[in-house]
């Protein structure tokens, strides 16, 4: 492919923010490698079509030198083509030009190479929003015995949020270790207890929200 395109979610210049060419040839020792911030250029990397938009001015300026470049490309361009995108003589001289098509291709000198490398590169635009942070706090209330509650308990038995049917005393010496105990005891109205760690776990006790209408 050289371009882009709305099917892989590109549809215009800002997606890009530069684009870089990069050609050798085995029959001369002649390098291009520059890169362009050019707003017709950078379009056609996204539409993969000139129209009849592409002049010479579009290469002479705006670009910059890149490691190992040592051809007169694009900074002596004198003629362009508005046929394909990259690859049929986008921009020229009387030299040569970068061409690439079939079997035959130029790199910056006339003649056609027995190999070549022509590569072409984008570097995209990054997102305009703040991505939403995976951390982000839940704003349901929690279903999961273990989920935290919305609000810090006063005391180690902390009375369920509604009125209490029943006594809600807890026993001071052995802390229920779950919601169904606390039922046993009589503590039916639904909301926030402590619940025991498992003997020897070294874990410290756990406040959680108890569903007493659920089976």
């Amino acid at each position: 492919h050289w371009h882009l395109g709305p099917a892989l979610g590109y549809n215009s210049a800002n997606d890009v923010l530069d684009v870089r060419f990069f050609c050798n040839a085995s029959s001369h020792d002649r390098v291009i490698h520059f890169k362009t911030s050019n707003h017709h250029i950078r379009s056609v990397a996204v539409s993969g079509s000139h129209g009849d938009q592409n002049f010479v001015a579009n290469w002479t300026s705006g670009w910059t030198v890149l490691s190992n470049h040592s051809s007169h490309l694009p900074a002596a361009t004198s003629s362009v083509s508005n046929y394909g995108a990259f690859y049929s003589s986008p921009f020229s001289s009387y030299s040569g030009s970068w061409y690439i098509y079939n079997s035959y291709a130029e790199c910056g000198r006339r003649g056609q190479s027995e190999r070549s490398s022509h590569q072409v590169w984008v570097r995209l635009a990054g997102p305009t929003s703040a991505p939403t942070s995976p951390t982000s706090t839940p704003t349901a209330s929690p279903t999961s015995l273990t989920a935290s509650p919305t609000a810090a308990p006063t005391s180690p038995t902390v009375s369920p949020t509604s009125s209490p049917t029943s006594p809600t005393t807890v026993p001071t010496v052995i802390t229920p270790a779950s919601c169904a105990e606390y039922m046993h005891l009589g503590h039916a109205p639904t909301g926030v207890y402590t619940i025991s760690a498992k003997p020897g776990s070294g874990l410290p006790d756990q406040t959680v929200y108890c569903d007493m209408e659920e089976d």
